[in-house]
């Protein structure tokens, strides 16, 4: 396990699709240079980019909290960056944890996933994932960038709230390599359905998705019972 490097993996898929990938051993921070290039002639040639690497040593969170690192290729750190109409809508941050949730759910469904509003990933009682949703504008043009970074092969060693994906897998189920294939595809096309309706408001479908996902969350201290308290949440 230690010479698979989750970067490089996901970057033959991006590459196995003709998708335009920028992958780099090692980076800043993939959201920053996904913005710095944003609006550059490659990149507006392009409606999808994935910025992938092994290694981010300026990585960030919400609000600029920092994000602490794993083992070197052992995480998917990444950022998806989409051409847009129009400015997202703020609540496009739930939707995107939202999606990662149900591509991770579909994939490995004998796990206890949830959501810790608005959009990081846990496993049990453990953060397994988190995103960075940003918007940048130049003119009529528009992006938006999804930050994605999944602790995969294992976990920072000074969190001891975080957990990997392959340290909930057992013996009869390990982590294989078609599976993290499926499991690419199908945020991919979470992903791309928030797109066309980035600008728009949640749907009745969406909150009660919404109402699942981040009830399932076993630190929750009250569980939310209408889709109004899941919008209060969400424009807090």
């Amino acid at each position: 396990m230690n010479e698979i490097k989750i970067g490089e993996v996901t970057s033959s898929w991006a590459e196995s699709h003709k998708f335009c990938v920028r992958y780099s051993k090692t980076i800043d921070s993939t959201n920053d240079i996904a913005k710095k290039n944003a609006f550059t002639e490659d990149d507006l040639e392009n409606e999808f980019i994935l910025y992938v690497t092994d290694e981010q040593t300026k990585g960030r969170g919400r609000f600029d909290r920092t994000w602490s690192m794993p083992a070197m290729g052992s995480a998917l750190i990444s950022s998806w960056s989409f051409q847009i109409l129009k400015p997202a809508k703020p609540h496009l941050t739930a939707l995107a944890g939202l999606a990662l949730y149900q591509a991770a759910n579909s994939t490995w469904p004998f796990l206890n996933w949830s959501l810790k509003a608005p959009n990081d990933l846990y496993v049990d009682d453990k953060k397994i994932a988190g995103l960075l949703l940003e918007t940048v504008s130049q003119g009529s043009e528009h992006r938006l960038i999804v930050g994605l970074g999944m602790n995969v092969l294992n976990a920072p060693t000074d969190i001891a709230t975080s957990t990997s994906l392959l340290k909930n897998l057992s013996a009869k189920t390990p982590l294989l390599g078609e599976d993290w294939i499926l499991f690419l595809e199908r945020l991919f096309f979470e992903f791309s359905l928030l797109i066309p309706n980035a600008d728009q408001e949640l749907n009745s479908t969406q909150l009660e998705c919404l109402l699942v996902a981040l009830n399932k969350f076993p630190l929750l201290e009250k569980k939310y019972a209408t889709h109004t308290e899941i919008k209060s949440e969400l424009w807090r």
